[in-house]
C-alpha cells in the first residue's frame, strides 16, 4: 500500500540508507490521493498531542489543502475570500457553540 509524500522523501529517505520505491500519479490518481491526504493529515492533526506537533500536523495539513486547491484551479486568495464570505454570513467559531440538538 502506498501513499502520497512530498517531493523530497525519497531523497530523504535514500540518505538515511533505506530503499524507497516511487511512481509519478496519473491526473485521477493524484486528485484522488490529495483527498486521501487530506483525511490523513486532518486526523493527525485531531490526534496531535501538544501545541508544536499541533502546529506541525497543521502546516501539513494547509499544504494539502493548497496543493488540492492549486490542481483544481483554485488559488489561495480565493480560499481566503471564501473563507471571509462564510465568515460574513455563518460567522466562524469563536462562540465555542456546539450544537446538541436539530431538528428540521
Amino acid at each position: 500500500m502506498g501513499k502520497l509524500i512530498r517531493d523530497r522523501v525519497p531523497e530523504i529517505v535514500r540518505e538515511l540508507g533505506h530503499h524507497i520505491e516511487v511512481r509519478e500519479l496519473g491526473e485521477d490518481e493524484y486528485a484522488a490521493a490529495l483527498r486521501t491526504k487530506l483525511l490523513e493529515e486532518a486526523r493527525e492533526a485531531r490526534d496531535a498531542a501538544g501545541r508544536a506537533a499541533l502546529l506541525e500536523e497543521l502546516a501539513d495539513l494547509a499544504e494539502v489543502a493548497f496543493a488540492l486547491a492549486q490542481y483544481e484551479g483554485i488559488t489561495e486568495a480565493e480560499i481566503l475570500q471564501q473563507r471571509a464570505a462564510k465568515n460574513r454570513s455563518h460567522g466562524n467559531f469563536d462562540g465555542r457553540l456546539f450544537s446538541t440538538s436539530y431538528r428540521s
